[in-house]
């Protein structure tokens, strides 16, 4: 006669485990994940504003102070989804919002409370404080960069690592089979 153990040992031998299925992701909250998911996308996909004020080259203000303005040309504006744009000149800033790609020279953003508009001139901007290189930036994969890990087989998905999914563009996923939340 077999123990208990040595026939649970052998059932559990003899079963094939379920082979895995692949699920769209949007269905797939409270399974349990059977392969090693990496970030096909670096996030932020490219240098942009942490904040609203306004893209600068940090060595144009090295003098800045509230007591001594440095006085910048405004270049145009970089909105939220625009395109980088053209390449932003020595002595000129450009109005910028928070997620807004950083365009190509300038390397900091200046906070718009650490501005002020000029009275006298249209279209040019007092900066009262100087910023240093790539302050007030979020750079290209600061968060994550492509091929970066970021879940594992066993892996129960739920909000957290569902939306993390979404962002890198993730639609399917394997699935351990019967997996499901209890």
């Amino acid at each position: 006669m077999l123990e208990l153990e040595e026939a649970l040992a052998r059932l559990v031998q003899a079963i094939e485990p379920p082979a895995p299925e692949t699920v769209p992701t949007r269905d797939a909250s409270g399974r349990i994940l059977a392969e090693t998911v990496t970030a096909t996308v670096s996030l932020p996909p490219f240098d942009n504003s942490a904040m609203d004020g306004y893209a600068v080259r940090a060595e144009d203000l090295r003098t800045a102070r509230k007591e001594a303005p440095v006085v910048l040309e405004q270049d145009g504006v970089a909105a939220a989804g625009d395109a980088p744009g053209s390449p932003l000149p020595a002595g000129r800033c450009r109005r910028i919002f928070t997620g807004s790609p950083l365009p190509p020279g300038a390397d900091a953003v200046v906070m718009q409370e650490d501005t002020e508009l000029d009275p006298a001139h249209s279209g040019r901007v007092r900066v009262l404080d100087g910023v240093r290189p790539w302050e007030n930036v979020r750079l290209l994969g600061e968060d994550l960069k492509r091929g970066d890990a970021l879940l594992a087989p066993g892996d129960r998905l739920t909000a957290g690592p569902l939306g993390l999914l979404a962002a890198v563009g993730r639609t399917a996923l394997t699935m351990a089979a019967c997996a499901s939340a209890v």
